[in-house]
């Protein structure tokens, strides 16, 4: 029997409680969790573990994910205890989740998500957002998005799912509108990514605020939203639940991808 998010409390020692009430509801004794870890690994060492008196290698953690279950939540506690910060290096960045994801969700409420906007796009977006910045800068970070996609493709290459709104394109002008339709219809043509409109009449009230789900190479997820204050990771179990379920409400109101490439190409 493996064992589920909901068990797992703030406090002190969060990995070694974790381990333990783990370990009791798949049903081990220390001695023989200890056992199917194999040579080296002793009763007294798992209680050093439970205790908080010591702490695993990550390898060996990852085999107690493998052997206890949880989805990488006790990887995940693990990194936050050993980082002695409440967010661990690797998540303090979007950029750094994103190089650690095999797979992206990210959905908006009004515009293109910015990891798949084209160079047109990208610049609409950063001159509204900033309008007393200088054309220069516009520039430089319109390109940076772009640049971002194909850094990714190129560096661990996740599976990625843009949800947007139909308007967030016919609203664009003519130049910008097919430049960015052309970007997503090669993006998606390439089979790493896809592509989903919310069909306009339809009412998406499950966020106001863009959200993006992140799964990482060592089975956990993390998920973000973007705030006016600037981007919110979240970690909670209660709270990736909740984003995760917005994601799939949002996947649920959009087109498929077969019907939103129809769409994309009609804006050509």
């Amino acid at each position: 029997m493996h064992f589920g998010a909901s068990i797992f409390s703030m406090g002190a020692n969060i990995f070694g409680t974790s381990l333990r009430k783990a370990r009791e509801l798949n049903g081990y004794t220390q001695r023989q969790l200890a056992q199917r870890l194999g040579p080296g690994v002793a009763a007294s060492t798992l209680s050093r573990w439970e205790s908080g008196k010591a702490r695993p290698r990550q390898d060996r953690v990852r085999e107690l994910s493998e052997l206890l279950g949880g989805n990488g939540v006790l990887l995940r506690e693990w990194r936050l205890e050993m980082s002695g910060s409440e967010i661990p290096s690797f998540m303090r960045s979007l950029g750094d989740l994103e190089n650690e994801a095999v797979s992206i969700d990210t959905v908006t409420v009004s515009v293109v998500p910015g990891l798949v906007q084209c160079h047109s796009y990208a610049r609409e977006v950063f001159r509204a957002g900033r309008p007393t910045a200088p054309e220069e800068e516009i520039e430089r970070l319109s390109e940076l998005r772009v640049r971002r996609y194909e850094a990714l493709v190129g560096r661990n290459n996740p599976l990625i799912t843009a949800v947007f709104p139909q308007f967030a394109l016919e609203w664009m002008p003519e130049a910008v509108r097919k430049e960015q339709a052309e970007s997503l219809l090669h993006m998606v043509a390439r089979g790493r990514t896809a592509v989903q409109v919310f069909p306009n009449g339809s009412l998406y009230l499950a966020s106001v605020a863009p959200v993006q789900v992140y799964r990482l190479r060592d089975g956990s997820s993390i998920a973000s939203s973007d705030h006016g204050g600037g981007n919110f990771v979240h970690q909670a179990p209660s709270e990736m639940a909740t984003l995760e379920r917005k994601v799939r409400d949002a996947l649920s109101m959009a087109l498929p991808v077969n019907h939103t490439v129809e769409f994309l190409r009609e804006m050509l």
